[in-house]
């Protein structure tokens, strides 16, 4: 079986620089990493990871906990989470269906046993006391799509208020003024501040308060919704909806019902995910930097297990991505 040394001397380099690229590549520069880990495939060189943990005190695996990996949003998340894991020789465990804070915590519980040094886990719907006790549990816990201002220095969100700003802002330029929302879930933290922020859009642009359906982020949802509010109130000209899936599902009952968008109907979503460019017409939508936020959520793991010092991370910016879905009211 071949050993370290053996990796070493093939490769050119000390025992010391294979252990780098094993446990610190960022002390390593990518040739020689490339060049190590290129003769780690030729000699099949497997670590020992029980070895380095016990030299280490740390298992080199992160933990990931979201709600699942379907429609893309969580998906490329993980993705940019698993190139910054990569990049600094770390691995992960990814545990789906955290819908509530019970499963959140049972969640933990197993990643717990697998002695995960960090967990990432998006949190959106945990209240500050669920979030204490899952801290208690892992206090290298990195918070995704968290908003509690008592946990900002291990949280990462995106600026929701601003997000719908820019959709607003969007559909008022155009000329809407008859605005329908489809929100998602109202336990939801993120969704609770993006409707705040509606009201107060809404409130400053002198408009009466906005008409609204839930949905459940699902494009069935959205569909429902469509089909209920433009039923009820035959006068809006505009939706937004909280995500991309909804507003294809509101896009799917405008093409049943023979409502054109965007001569009839402006529909705008929130994500930007993978289907946003190819339905029809185009969705315009509020982009999220998920893949920003995947790679800093790593970083700030890695911070955490080493106990560096740093500032409470910024609020990720949105942008406004337009596409065919939005025009100005018919006359």
């Amino acid at each position: 079986m071949n050993t370290i040394r053996d990796v070493a001397r093939i490769a050119g380099v000390s025992v010391a620089t294979v252990s780098r690229v094993l446990n610190e590549p960022d002390k390593v520069a990518p040739k020689t990493q490339a060049r190590v880990k290129e003769v780690m495939v030729e000699l099949n060189f497997i670590p020992n990871l029980n070895a380095r943990s016990l030299a280490t005190n740390r298992s080199g695996v992160i933990g990931i906990l979201v709600n699942n990996v379907s429609g893309g949003y969580y998906a490329r998340i993980i993705d940019s989470i698993e190139a910054e894991a990569r990049r600094r020789n770390v691995f992960t465990l990814i545990n789906c269906g955290n819908h509530d804070s019970n499963d959140v915590m049972e969640a933990a519980l197993r990643l717990a046993s697998r002695q995960c040094d960090a967990i990432i886990a998006s949190v959106p719907f945990m209240d500050d006391e669920g979030l204490q006790r899952f801290l208690a549990m892992q206090p290298n816990a990195v918070l995704l799509n968290c908003i509690s201002a008592a946990h900002r220095e291990r949280s990462l969100a995106v600026d929701n208020r601003y997000g719908v700003r820019l959709a607003l802002d969007h559909l008022r330029q155009l000329g809407h003024s008859q605005i329908g929302l489809i929100i998602g879930p109202e336990a939801n933290s993120e969704c609770q501040l993006r409707l705040s922020a509606c009201r107060e859009w809404f409130a400053e642009q002198g408009l009466p308060e906005p008409l609204i359906m839930v949905g459940d982020f699902s494009a069935e949802a959205g569909r429902q919704a469509a089909s209920q509010l433009l039923s009820q109130h035959p006068e809006i000209s505009a939706l937004f909806c909280f995500n991309d899936h909804m507003a294809i599902g509101a896009l799917h009952h405008a093409k049943q019902v023979g409502k054109r968008v965007p001569e009839q109907l402006s529909i705008v979503g929130f994500d930007d995910n993978e289907l946003a460019a190819y339905a029809e017409p185009g969705l315009t939508t509020v982009a999220q930097p998920l893949e920003q936020l995947g790679e800093r959520a790593l970083q700030l793991a890695h911070a955490l297990i080493a106990g560096e010092a740093h500032e409470p991370p910024a609020l990720l910016l949105p942008e406004l991505v337009v596409r065919q879905s939005t025009a100005a009211p018919a006359v």
